[in-house]
């Protein structure tokens, strides 16, 4: 009979052995890139969320209002000051009048000067300059109002014919009447910004106080439980200042945190956290 030839138990052990050794590395090498991986999309999805944060609120709150010395109605920063939320006057879009108002509540804007980021709605209120003695910049201002309703299909007239209109219903206002052609118009809501708890966890909350019983909306977020949209109101020379009207700037951090538990470069498992701080500067603090 020939001899059959095959492997011994001592290759077979020391064959499962190598074979043990090549799969344990490989499944290591697979799990620390997918560890990695992992932690790579939840910090760049943490930074985003600061980053944009850290945009969208200074983009809200840099067209805001405050007179030193005025009356408090033309200051688009509402009491009562908080570190955590702040209620503002957010600009919608700006028009011109077309055509004299001739009674104490209507007013009709030219459709083709109108821009802004949404047509007016019957929630919004408006900002009606006033000038007074055009000689002088000092005794301008911008006078609030809230809208009661708003209608398109209406026609201003022009020299190269009607043109198409949005006429603005207001509450009765003296100031309306004999407005002048071409006087500007800023529509403006009510809105508010706060840290939120949602579900168990903090995110940053905005609502539109302009529309009654609009409940707070998460926008962006986790944001670190506590302080995790901290606001600072500062005055011309940087300090800080609990007086509406005293407000120059406003700085906003932001403090987030990634969305799932993962794992760094160490063997702890967490939570990593981002912190950006950016400071607006009020583009219409008026100072005197």
């Amino acid at each position: 009979m020939r001899p059959r030839s095959g492997f011994t138990l001592v290759e077979i052990l020391v064959a499962l052995v190598i074979m043990g050794v090549v799969s344990g590395a490989v499944f290591q090498l697979l799990t620390n890139t997918q560890r990695l991986s992992r932690f790579q999309t939840e910090q760049v999805s943490l930074q985003s969320n600061v980053r944009t944060g850290s945009t969208l609120v200074p983009a809200e709150l840099r067209e805001l209002n405050t007179f030193v010395g005025g009356d408090v109605t033309q200051n688009d920063v509402l009491a009562p000051l908080a570190a955590d939320a702040i209620t503002y006057r957010a600009m919608r879009g700006l028009g011109t009048v077309c055509q004299v108002p001739a009674t104490q509540t209507q007013i009709r804007l030219l459709g083709s000067t109108y821009s802004g980021v949404r047509d007016p709605v019957a929630t919004d209120g408006i900002y009606i300059f006033i000038e007074n003695n055009p000689d002088r910049d000092a005794d301008d201002v911008w006078l609030p109002v809230q809208l009661t309703g708003v209608a398109t299909g209406n026609v201003c007239p022009g020299a190269a014919g009607a043109e198409p209109g949005i006429t603005l219903t207001t509450q009765a206002n003296a100031s309306v009447v004999g407005l002048a052609v071409g006087t500007p118009i800023r529509i403006f809501e009510v809105m508010e910004l706060k840290l939120h708890i949602a579900d168990g966890r903090s995110w940053l909350g905005a609502r539109s106080v302009s529309v009654p019983g609009q409940a707070v909306q998460p926008v962006l977020g986790p944001l670190l439980d506590g302080n995790g949209f901290g606001l600072e109101y500062l005055d011309g020379a940087g300090n800080p200042t609990a007086s509406t009207d005293a407000i120059k700037s406003i700085r906003v951090t932001v403090r987030g945190l990634t969305d799932e538990l993962v794992r760094g470069s160490g063997t702890q498992v967490g939570h990593p956290q981002e912190v950006l701080v950016s400071q607006v500067l009020l583009r219409n603090s008026i100072r005197p």
